[in-house]
């Protein structure tokens, strides 16, 4: 019989029980989309590195301008014009000033800008602004964004596109990140054939394997796909030993209920010690999860049942991949609603129900999606999970809940 863990002490002795494996590597900025930096990134160099225009107009000082209008513009003497990428060989003095494109380098005695719609020429040599301007105004500051020593982006942060920006802009070209973590997946029974094979008798296509690695490709995470393998301990044996020696973790789905096929309990402990630590966590879906160690590499037997299994690696082995890539805990933010009906649920569980979100009278009703564990469409067609305490013996109509967004 199972010795049924609670859903927290499951996953605090999961998380205990594991190592930490964060080994690091440096690559290329354009690769690091996703990965998750093992080092803080330092800036050697000011950004931006000049005081320059963001605006096309006339660079000047700002008090040569003050009480300018249409009607009695301020007359400044262009003494230059500013090529982009180049620093100007020039000053700018008292009554006088020079054209600028959109990024370009104010000369020496500059402090402000005016766009070239509030100005006229005519062909005198000077040019006619017909609106004050402020110190400051139209100009981007030396060092205003990221100063030579600050730290630009933390250990630890998930690299998104806009953080590739910053790296760019402070003349970064390659990170430091935490290494990929390889974990092997691999679905067992002999009812199992690969989607596009052709299905006959009672065969039924492995839904598990796509599913698990899809899921994980949200973290820095390199799924080994193990294919299907036969129900019969050998065949288990020799294609986990395979998983363990090249991968970070295994995660084997099928044979974790009790019975006479079901061999994967002992599959783990016979991989090598300390074996098996976990046999039952007090969830619905996915009680008969079986969680151990083959040295140090973790192996989790998930449920066969797709739903059961999506739920538990979400649940339990996923907050062990983001300790393990450096992630972090994961932020969960729910969408606060109403149970749109009435839900019975199993007093002494903690049970995670798929449902769906709509909207009603300014607010949100769940809508339980309900089916079967085998039923893989009852998680396509929802749009996040409501979580029922092992407490409840149910939810009624109209109470609130928490929907946590697949």
């Amino acid at each position: 019989m199972f010795h049924v863990k609670s859903p927290g002490e499951a996953l605090k002795l999961i998380l205990e029980c594991c190592p930490d494996v964060k080994k690091e590597e440096q690559i290329p900025i354009l690769d690091a989309l996703g990965r998750i930096l093992s080092r803080d990134v330092v800036a050697d160099s000011d950004v931006p590195g000049f005081n320059r225009s963001t605006v096309d107009g006339f660079a000047l000082s700002a008090r040569d301008t003050f009480g300018a209008s249409e009607s009695m513009p301020a007359m400044l003497l262009n003494v230059g014009e500013v090529i982009m990428g180049q620093t100007p060989d020039f000053s700018v003095g008292k009554g006088q000033c020079a054209y600028v494109p959109t990024g370009g380098e104010l000369p020496k005695g500059c402090d402000a800008c005016v766009m070239v719609e509030y100005t006229e020429q005519y062909d005198d040599g000077y040019v006619y602004i017909h609106e004050p301007s402020a110190p400051g105004k139209h100009v981007v500051t030396r060092a205003s964004d990221i100063k030579e020593g600050q730290i630009v982006l933390e250990r630890g942060r998930t690299l998104r596109a806009q953080d590739i920006g910053a790296l760019a802009a402070s003349g970064v070209a390659e990170v430091y990140v935490y290494s990929k973590i390889k974990v092997a997946v691999m679905s067992t029974g002999d009812e199992l054939i690969q989607p596009g094979e052709k299905q006959d008798g009672a065969k039924m296509y492995d839904v598990n394997s796509p599913v698990i690695a899809s899921e994980m490709r949200s973290l820095p995470c390199e799924p080994v796909l193990c294919g299907v393998v036969s129900d019969d301990y050998d065949s288990l044996l020799i294609a986990a030993q395979k998983a363990v020696s090249s991968c970070d973790v295994l995660v084997i789905s099928g044979g974790s209920s009790v019975g006479v096929a079901d061999m994967t309990s002992k599959i783990i402990d016979d991989l090598g010690g300390p074996g098996v630590f976990i046999h039952g966590i007090a969830v619905k879906p996915g009680k008969p999860t079986i969680v151990g160690l083959a040295g140090k590499v973790p192996v989790f037997g998930l449920p066969g049942h797709p739903v059961s299994a999506y739920f538990i690696f979400k649940l339990f082995v996923m907050p062990l991949l983001r300790k393990m890539c450096g992630a972090g805990d994961e932020k969960k933010y729910g969408v606060p609603a109403k149970a749109a009906s009435h839900i019975p649920s199993n007093h002494g569980r903690e049970e995670y129900l798929p449902v769906r979100i709509i909207g009603a009278d300014g607010g949100y009703l769940a809508q339980p999606v309900m089916g079967e564990s085998g039923l893989i469409t009852t998680l396509s067609s929802a749009d996040g999970y409501i979580r029922i305490s092992r407490e409840k013996e149910g939810i009624k109509s109209g109470e609130d809940v928490m929907v946590y967004q697949f």
